[in-house]
């Protein structure tokens, strides 16, 4: 899946990642692309470029400054004109922010990078001016209740990440258990958008309610539960 993805985006827009090997083998990434590639935003700002995230987990190799290293390197190539972004001057960079609770936390990674949070995102965005400064995206509206939703559960996942399939599938695993008479399905949002964009971007709907925390988050059973019988 993921696979699929960063070849399409090769082929598309060229290269969107960069590795650091220590000590002969792979230790960190990070990740990025054009925002306008992601159809999951309706109004994909042009010259934005996104770090998708920046990944160390090799214990030997934290600490070291290799992270950052990689973050600047994309920021110095952002400022010169990075290819992907193909010729677009880049504005600014937009960084998604998470905590795993196992190495040092991305918004505080990114802060110390000198990124400064998104107003109104709770920490989960950061950005950084390039050749611009920030504009927010126009409101997503939120979740409307559907009819075509009641009954059932939608889990959206995103093929730039791993992970996010296997939150889905853990997400999916919970709904079965908690509402096993709910039909539960799994979309891909990027070959799915117009699906994800009509729930208001939302990851999670359950029997057309939107469950907004977390899949290892301690409330997230009580919400489904809560969403299963429609309240």
């Amino acid at each position: 899946m993921k696979r699929a993805w960063l070849l399409r985006m090769l082929r598309e827009y060229g290269p969107c990642a960069k590795l650091a090997y220590y000590r002969g083998r792979p230790a960190a990434q990070v990740l990025y692309y054009p925002e306008e590639a992601d159809p999951t935003v309706a109004a994909g700002r042009k010259g934005v470029l996104v770090v998708n995230c920046v990944y160390n987990p090799v214990a030997e190799a934290q600490r070291l400054g290799i992270a950052s290293m990689l973050l600047k390197m994309v920021v110095e190539e952002a400022r010169r004109g990075i290819s992907c972004l193909r010729g677009e001057p880049c504005r600014f960079i937009l960084a998604k922010a998470f905590t795993t609770g196992l190495f040092l936390s991305l918004p505080e990674f990114y802060r110390r990078c000198g990124f400064k949070p998104v107003p109104g995102s709770g920490g989960r965005l950061f950005y950084l001016p390039v050749a611009g400064e920030y504009e927010p995206l126009p409101p997503a509206g939120g979740y409307r209740p559907l009819p075509e939703d009641r009954g059932r559960a939608l889990v959206f996942y995103s093929p730039v990440c791993q992970f996010s399939y296997s939150f889905a599938v853990e997400a999916a695993r919970v709904v079965r258990e908690v509402a096993p008479e709910l039909e539960v399905e799994l979309l891909n949002m990027w070959e799915s958008p117009q699906e994800f964009l009509k729930r208001g971007g939302c990851g999670l709907v359950v029997n057309a309610k939107p469950v907004r925390s977390f899949v290892m988050d301690k409330e997230f059973r009580e919400e489904v539960k809560r969403a299963a019988r429609g309240r």
